[in-house]
């Protein structure tokens, strides 16, 4: 089925500067061979296999990060899917609030009205989330000062104190957002393990009848964007295995960032926007007064959002070891030349 989408808006942030690629060659065996460009059909309920290429590295619920929602628990009949959703002639006109999180409106226009809400999901599910890869090397270094005391005779007495700390070798971001499906591949309702226990499911259009039909002051509804495809521990372990090829022998930290991973919905009221406010909350830790005020208004958000959670899968469309072949290069030289820079990822 055809689908009307927003272009979607870069979130990769900053320019990135031209790497010199040749000045290191991964080993044979660092990364896969494949020089296959595989995408993602739009048509395709499953999750991508790759079938010219490598298969999917993450087939497994506990090689996905601690914070991923399984939506495969959630029956067939409660998962949309983006070949399911028919056409619109206009994206959402809700006004939003953008930060490196994602989109935020507390719009009147949605608050009541479950066809403009579902709408305003539908627009900027059309904007993909954005990853970044962070690699850290750091040595630690050790050192000593000296502290001069004065005992009970009056004497004064010197003593060596030892430290450690750690120092920056380099520290680049690796841009993967171009390895994320255009599109996003399925959304569900993940159930709370009270609804889980006895059974009830409800799909996205239920989760956005029931938002609008609240009276609460306070509410909120929420949309996490993941991302599936990749084992990001098997990233990390070849990571650190093609820097340490290299030469470099201290400590290497790969983490993972992702940005524009939220669409949020809050009530219009003014208690919702003054309590949403930075200003409001800086204050409100500078004078202590969250400690009264901070708990009410967590439980008042609680009440008034949806029970369960929406989660929107985004597929990666190559593998762990096609993104290891095309920018294998670009890392290794990053890490020799003590880069702190952003570097921009290559798909053929």
């Amino acid at each position: 089925m055809a689908q009307n989408t927003v272009a979607p808006v870069d979130f990769s942030g900053g320019k990135y500067p031209v790497t010199a690629a040749q000045g290191w060659s991964a080993p044979l065996d660092s990364a896969s061979q494949s020089h296959v460009n595989v995408s993602t059909s739009n048509d395709d309920k499953n999750l991508p296999n790759y079938s010219e290429g490598p298969p999917p590295s993450a087939p497994d619920i506990s090689d996905f990060p601690p914070n991923y929602f399984d939506i495969s628990i959630v029956p067939n009949n409660g998962v949309l899917h983006y070949n399911e959703v028919p056409a619109y002639t206009e994206p959402s006109k809700a006004e939003v609030e953008r930060k490196s999180e994602g989109v935020l409106s507390f719009d009147p226009l949605i608050e009541k009205n479950p066809d403009q809400l579902w709408l305003y999901f539908m627009t900027y599910l059309n904007e993909k989330p954005a990853l970044g890869i962070v690699i850290h090397g750091y040595h630690t270094e050790h050192y000593t000062t000296y502290e001069t005391r004065r005992s009970a005779d009056g004497h004064t007495h010197t003593h060596p104190v030892h430290h450690t700390r750690n120092v920056t070798d380099f520290n680049f971001t690796i841009d993967a957002t171009q390895y994320i499906s255009q599109q996003w591949w399925r959304v569900a309702v993940i159930p709370s393990k009270k609804a889980m226990k006895a059974g009830e499911f409800v799909s996205l259009r239920d989760a956005v009848e029931q938002y609008t039909r609240s009276e609460k002051n306070i509410k909120e509804i929420t949309c996490q964007k993941q991302l599936v495809g990749w084992n990001y521990q098997e990233l990390q372990d070849k990571i650190k295995a093609l820097i340490y090829s290299t030469g470099y022998r201290s400590h290497i930290n790969v983490t993972f960032s992702v940005n524009n991973n939220k669409i949020a919905a809050r009530s219009s009221s003014k208690m919702s926007r003054f309590s949403s406010s930075l200003v409001v909350r800086i204050l409100c830790v500078v004078s202590c007064l969250f400690l009264i005020f901070g708990p009410i208004y967590l439980c008042l958000r609680s009440a008034g959002s949806t029970r369960d959670r929406i989660v929107a899968d985004y597929s990666m469309v190559a593998p762990v070891d096609t993104f290891l072949h095309f920018n294998s290069a670009v890392i290794a030289n990053a890490a020799m030349g003590r880069s702190r820079e952003f570097y921009p990822s290559y798909l053929a």
